[in-house]
C-alpha cells in the first residue's frame, strides 16, 4: 500500500460517530440502507486479519457503541444489523483500509431478507428455498401495530422512491393527514403519481380532513406541474354500482424500483390508526409482476371509477350531510383528540418573551431572523397563542406564503397550537380555486392574494395577527401590495436569510424590529441541529474577463469559464 491515501483518514473529526483510541466510526459515503456507517481503524491496516488484537477489539467496541448510537438517531428505529467487512479484492474490498460496515436493516427493504451475509454470493442466499420465482418472492408480514411496530415505520421510508401510491381508506382525520404529509408531498414532488380513494360511510370522515386534501391537489397541480401527480377521490355509497351496506376497505399499494409494498388491514388514515393504536395489518413486499398485485391494482381501479372526484361543491355538500345525518356513528378514532402541542425549545422561549415586550410597547410588527430547522413556523403558532391570551380570546390569524409546501405545514403546526386552547379551529383557504376567507385561521398565497380581487378582499378583512413566511421575498412587488393592504393588530415576518444580495434591508419593512435572531450556531449549541463539516471548493475564474451586461456577467461566457 505504499504511496496510498486513505479517504477514511482524509475525514475531519467532526464527521466521526464516535472513537476511541485505535478507531473512529462515520456515515457510509454511499449507504445500502438508512444509517449505513462504517468502523474504520485509525491506523491504516489493510484487512481485518493484518489488524492487532487490540485494534480488533476496539473496532467491535465501536461497532456496538454505533449500534447504540444509531438506534436512538434513527426514526424509523432499525429493525435489525447486518455488521461485516469484505478482506481482499476477491471478497469486494474497494477500499485497502480495514472498515466495518455496520448496515441498518427494516422490515420491508428487501423482498426476502432470508440468508442475510450469504447473499455476497447470488442465488446462494436463502438456502431453504430452491430457485425463486416471481411467486415465491413474495413476503407478508404482520404488523401488530402500537408501541413495537406501527405500520407506518412500515410504509413511511417507502414513499421516498416510490413511483405509485394508491391508498383506499374508509375514512381520514385531520390527524392522520399530518402524519402523513411531509412523506407524501415529497413522494408527488420527486414524481410520484398519488391516488388517495375514501369513503363516506357513516360520514366519519371529516370534513376539514376532505378540504385539506382538495387543497393539496389544487397546490401540487400548481406548484409541482406535469411530474407527480396528486388525485383524491369520494367513495359515495349510493353511487357504487354494488351498492353496499358498509365500506370499510383499507389498504396501501406502492410501486418503487425495489417492486412493491402491499399494505391491507385495518388501518384508516389516522395517527391513533397509523402510529399510536393496536392496529393489525398484513405487510407485504413482491414484485410487480406478482398476481396479488395485479389482484389490488385491478380492485382499487374498479372503485376508483365508481367514486366521485373531489371538488369544492363534492366537499361542502359532504360536509352539510354529514352534519345533518343521524346515523353519524362518533368512535375514539373519529374524534382525532389533537396531539399535544409542542414545547418551545430554548430559543423560541427568549423570542416569545421579546415578541411580548414588543406589543407591550404598543408596537405592530416585528421581524424573526431564524436559521432553516430551528422552528421559526412553531414560533410564530405559539406566539399566535399567546397573543390570544391577551385578547382573552383566539386569534383571527392569517399566513401568507409563496410555496405549497410551506403552507401546508404550516397549516398543520398552526391548527394544532390554537386546537390546544380552543374549540375546532375553523381552517380557509385562499389559493389556487380556494378563495374563502372567512376562517379563524386564513391560509393564503402571495400569488392569488395580490391579484386585485384579492388585493380587493384584503381590504375588507381585519386580523389580530398576520405571519409573512419567506419574508425576504417582501421587497418583490406582489409582498408589498399585499402589506399596504393587510389590517393586522400585530405582523410578523418570518426569514432564514435576511442578507439580500441586493443590499435591501428587509427589516426596514418591519419598522427595524428585529425581535430574535438565531443562527446554526445557535441550534447546535442547544442541541436543536447537529454539527456539520464545510467543505469549500477553490473559486479560481478571472471574473475580469468575463463581460457585464444588462446588470448581469453574460450567461454564455461565464458558463464556458467557469466549466474550463
Amino acid at each position: 500500500m505504499t504511496g496510498f491515501k486513505s479517504p477514511f483518514l482524509e475525514l475531519p473529526e467532526s464527521a466521526w460517530l464516535c472513537s476511541n483510541e485505535l478507531a473512529f466510526a462515520i456515515f457510509d459515503g454511499f449507504p445500502v440502507s438508512h444509517g449505513h456507517a462504517l468502523v474504520v481503524t485509525r491506523r491504516l491496516v489493510q484487512t481485518w486479519f493484518d489488524a492487532s488484537p487490540a485494534e480488533q477489539s476496539a473496532v467491535m467496541d465501536l461497532v456496538n457503541r454505533t449500534k447504540e448510537i444509531l438506534d436512538a438517531r434513527l426514526s424509523p428505529r432499525p429493525d435489525g444489523y447486518n455488521v461485516g467487512f469484505n478482506a481482499g479484492q476477491s471478497a469486494g474490498q474497494t477500499v485497502p483500509h480495514l472498515h466495518v460496515h455496520v448496515i441498518p436493516r427494516y422490515h420491508g427493504d428487501v423482498d426476502d431478507p432470508c440468508g442475510g451475509v450469504r447473499h455476497v454470493i447470488p442465488g446462494k442466499g436463502n438456502y431453504r428455498t430452491g430457485p425463486k420465482t416471481a411467486q415465491s418472492r413474495r413476503t407478508l408480514n404482520l404488523s401488530s401495530g402500537y408501541p413495537n411496530d406501527p405500520v407506518w415505520r412500515r410504509i413511511g421510508p417507502r414513499l421516498q422512491g416510490a413511483t405509485e401510491v394508491d391508498i383506499l381508506a374508509s375514512f381520514v382525520q385531520p390527524s392522520g393527514l399530518d402524519l402523513i404529509q411531509s412523506a407524501l408531498l415529497l413522494a408527488v414532488k420527486a414524481g410520484a403519481q398519488v391516488r388517495i380513494l375514501v369513503g363516506d360511510y357513516l360520514y366519519i370522515t371529516a370534513p376539514e380532513a376532505l378540504r385539506r386534501l382538495l387543497v393539496w391537489m389544487e397546490l401540487t397541480q400548481e406548484e409541482f406541474g406535469p411530474g407527480g401527480c396528486f388525485q383524491v377521490r369520494l367513495a359515495e355509497i349510493r353511487s357504487l354500482l354494488t351498492k353496499p351496506e358498509s365500506f370499510h376497505p383499507k389498504a396501501w399499494r406502492i410501486a418503487d424500483q425495489a417492486g412493491g409494498l402491499i399494505v391491507v388491514g385495518s388501518s384508516n388514515i389516522s395517527k391513533a390508526a397509523l402510529e399510536t393504536g393496536i392496529e393489525w395489518n398484513l405487510v407485504g413486499n413482491l414484485p410487480q409482476s406478482d398476481e396479488l398485485n395485479t389482484e389490488l391494482l385491478n380492485a382499487f381501479g374498479a372503485l376508483w371509477d365508481q367514486s366521485t372526484i373531489l371538488t369544492a361543491p363534492v366537499v361542502e355538500r359532504y360536509a352539510a350531510l354529514a352534519a345533518q345525518s343521524r346515523r353519524l356513528i362518533v368512535q375514539p378514532e373519529a374524534q382525532d383528540i389533537p396531539d399535544e402541542p409542542k414545547t418551545p425549545r430554548p430559543w423560541q422561549q427568549n423570542a416569545l418573551l421579546s415578541l411580548a415586550a414588543i406589543r407591550a410597547q404598543g408596537l405592530r410588527r416585528a421581524l424573526v431572523a431564524v436559521a432553516t430547522g430551528l422552528g421559526k413556523t412553531w414560533l410564530a403558532a405559539f406566539d399566535t397563542v399567546a397573543f390570544g391570551g391577551q385578547l382573552q380570546r383566539r386569534p383571527r390569524v392569517l399566513l401568507l406564503a409563496h410555496r405549497a409546501e410551506i403552507l401546508i405545514q404550516a397549516e398543520a403546526a398552526f391548527r394544532a397550537a390554537l386546537n390546544s386552547q380552543w374549540a375546532q379551529t375553523k381552517v380557509s383557504w385562499y389559493v389556487s380555486d380556494a378563495s374563502d376567507m372567512a376562517g379563524d385561521l386564513v391560509i393564503a398565497s402571495v400569488q392569488k392574494l395580490s391579484r386585485p380581487e384579492g388585493l380587493k378582499r384584503l381590504s375588507s378583512e381585519k386580523f389580530d395577527y398576520a405571519v409573512i413566511d419567506e419574508v425576504h421575498h417582501a421587497q418583490a412587488p406582489s409582498y408589498r401590495k399585499v402589506l399596504a393592504r393587510l389590517q393586522s393588530v400585530f405582523t410578523l415576518g418570518l426569514t432564514a436569510t435576511p442578507e439580500r444580495t441586493d443590499g435591501v434591508d428587509v427589516a426596514t419593512l418591519f419598522d427595524d424590529i428585529l425581535a430574535c435572531q438565531a443562527t446554526i450556531g445557535n441550534g447546535i449549541e442547544e442541541g436543536s441541529l447537529v454539527p456539520f463539516h464545510y467543505i469549500g471548493l477553490k473559486d479560481d475564474v478571472d471574473f475580469q474577463q468575463i463581460p457585464w451586461r444588462n446588470g448581469r456577467f453574460d450567461p454564455s461566457t461565464l458558463e464556458e469559464k467557469v466549466e474550463n
